[in-house]
């Protein structure tokens, strides 16, 4: 389950969740935080293409028999194609 909010005209967005369990794991250490993952995302271009993330992220993994804490920050560069083959093509120099 998980919650969003954005401030500064939709630059800087908050999104905050909580992992459910569906099946017991035999009592494995339950995640007692109120929010399991949280991300910061920051758009540092107006139009959304480069973005500043800044994220925890708790999860279980069932090889290690207990929870991960991932916490991170990553630069994000977003660019949008109408077609697969815009991707490998050389782009020209529009006047």
């Amino acid at each position: 389950m998980g919650l969003s909010k954005a401030f500064l005209n939709d630059r800087l967005k908050i999104s905050v969740g909580k992992n459910f369990e569906l099946e017991s794991r035999n009592n494995s250490g339950n995640s007692t935080e109120i929010f399991d993952n949280i991300a910061l995302d920051y758009a540092i271009s107006r139009d959304g293409r480069y973005m500043f993330r800044a994220f925890r992220k708790n999860q279980y993994q069932s090889i290690l028999e207990g929870f991960i804490i991932e916490t991170g920050v990553s630069f994000i560069i977003t660019a949008d194609y109408d077609l697969f083959r815009e991707i490998f093509q050389k782009q020209r120099n529009e006047k």
